[in-house]
């Protein structure tokens, strides 16, 4: 199934969001407070209330059943008594959430019976109950450079807590992180430190001009293919696809249109010429208000470029994850990256979007979206996470903070797309202890300070996280 337009997407989330915003607030309520209610008892709300959310329902088969039509009566009698009692502004009533636990666990109960019956062979009893009881994670991240080495203690604790991710996303360089963490079922941290130890500023980037094809030009050329390429390559020595990974990937980019570029393309290619000047404190700030000026214009006119999904986006499915988050992480005027070799696939792949999508070039993503969290939750409704019962955990350092002046201007032009896909975030987590956005490649003491912050500011979201994720037994 293809991914649905935004207006789609945006219906059905709408559609769900009292019953998610109704689950969320009673485990928020279990695991913050006491022990109030029994597992059965919180299992048979949480049945009840995803039973109601039910649209489509996966067969082993791989066959997608309606059930949405059946359920419309039950649909209708829950929102109308659960969300008021479990998503109250004064505060959450533990003695009215209880109260709810005899009428719904009987109503759900019997719907769940009257469904099985209605649908026969058609809907095998474990793949309904599957559906209600087993939540997917997705992980989705956020752009920002140095800010997303905090992420790989994000990626440490969820692999502590047996917490597997079943589709990433992500931006910029929050989706070269999630390629990693991509790459294996099976998370490893010290496999990531080698990889960053071997890397260098020199590896990565290099001053001078080369030609450009589907990237913009500008004064660094990112070699991200040469750098990590050893380690993501498959058995033939080959960079992985994003449909092939062992985890799914979904990488944001901006499509620049034809005739959409704010100025002529040489301007980006001589963005950091100094020009002979000294890099004196004078000459740095000027440099640096250049690129400040290059990037708002692209965010402030960001209505004028393509939101481009790779990984989700038809036929994108079989790009190359090294290009796909090379392109995402070019950023205007500083960072150009291109497929320039000999790769007949991949130039067919990208000629086929540049013509269905009318673009002139690919850039940073984040530009467009630096949390793509509504593309993540739309492809998980299609079905490809095995479950459209997806919990959505959202990783952002890019977020506007005083401690960070030089760079507050961008981080409040990059809130606001960040903005556009809260709704479709269930938890996210702003990190505020993290690395400059130009750390690219931190020395030892600075990436493990990243990485315990990272663990330690999304620690105290876990036991939520935790419990949602956990899969919990279906009505007897």
């Amino acid at each position: 199934m293809p991914l649905p337009p935004d207006e789609v997407l945006d219906a059905w989330k709408a559609r769900v969001r009292p019953i998610e915003e109704a689950e969320l607030a009673l485990v928020r309520a279990i695991v913050t407070h006491p022990p109030w209610l029994s597992e059965p008892d919180e299992h048979a709300l949480r049945y009840a209330l995803n039973l109601a959310r039910l649209t489509l329902v996966r067969t082993p088969d791989g066959a997608d059943v309606d059930v949405a039509p059946i359920l419309a009566p039950y649909r209708e009698e829950v929102l109308a008594v659960a969300p008021p009692v479990l998503v109250r502004p004064g505060g959450f009533d533990q003695v009215a959430a209880a109260r709810l636990v005899p009428h719904l666990r009987e109503h759900a109960r019997a719907w769940r019976a009257r469904l099985l019956a209605a649908l026969g062979d058609r809907l095998p009893a474990a793949a309904l109950d599957r559906e209600l009881c087993e939540k997917a994670l997705v992980v989705v991240c956020g752009g920002g450079g140095g800010v997303t080495w905090s992420y790989l203690g994000a990626f440490d604790l969820l692999e502590r807590f047996g917490l597997e991710p079943r589709l990433l996303a992500g931006t910029s360089m929050g989706a070269a992180l999630a390629l990693f963490r991509a790459r294996a079922r099976r998370w490893r941290t010290e496999e990531v430190l080698e990889v960053v130890r071997g890397l260098s500023f020199r590896t990565l980037f290099q001053f001078l001009e080369t030609g450009s094809r589907y990237g913009l030009p500008a004064a660094m050329r990112l070699y991200l293919r040469a750098a990590v390429l050893d380690h993501l390559a498959g058995p033939g020595g080959e960079a992985p696809t994003l449909g092939a990974l062992p985890i799914p990937l979904v990488v944001a980019c901006t499509g620049v249109r034809t005739g959409a570029l704010p100025r002529e393309p040489e301007y980006y290619e001589h963005l950091l010429d100094r020009h002979g000047r000294a890099p004196r404190p004078h000459v740095v700030k000027r440099l640096v208000s250049e690129i400040f000026q290059t990037v708002s214009e692209f965010m402030i006119q960001r209505d004028r470029f393509a939101r481009v999904y790779l990984g989700a986006d038809e036929g994108t499915a079989g790009f190359d994850a090294i290009d796909a988050v090379g392109f995402s992480s070019a950023l205007p005027g500083v960072i150009h990256y291109d497929v320039l070799r000999d790769d007949p696939r991949m130039h067919a792949l990208l000629a086929d979007l540049f013509a269905r999508r009318e673009l002139f070039r690919l850039v940073d993503g984040g530009l467009v979206d630096n949390l793509p969290a509504r593309t993540a939750w739309g492809l998980s409704q299609t079905g490809v996470t095995g479950t459209r019962n997806a919990f959505v955990l959202g990783l952002e350092g890019f977020g506007p903070k005083l401690t960070q002046p030089l760079w507050f201007g961008l981080e409040q032009l990059a809130a606001q797309n960040v903005a556009r896909n809260r709704g479709f975030v269930h938890l996210l987590r702003s990190y505020q202890r993290v690395l400059s956005p130009i750390e690219i490649v931190p020395g030892a003491r600075s990436l493990s300070r990243a990485i315990q912050a990272g663990r330690a500011e999304l620690l105290p979201d876990l036991p939520l996280l935790a419990r949602m994720i956990r899969p919990f037994p279906p009505l007897a």
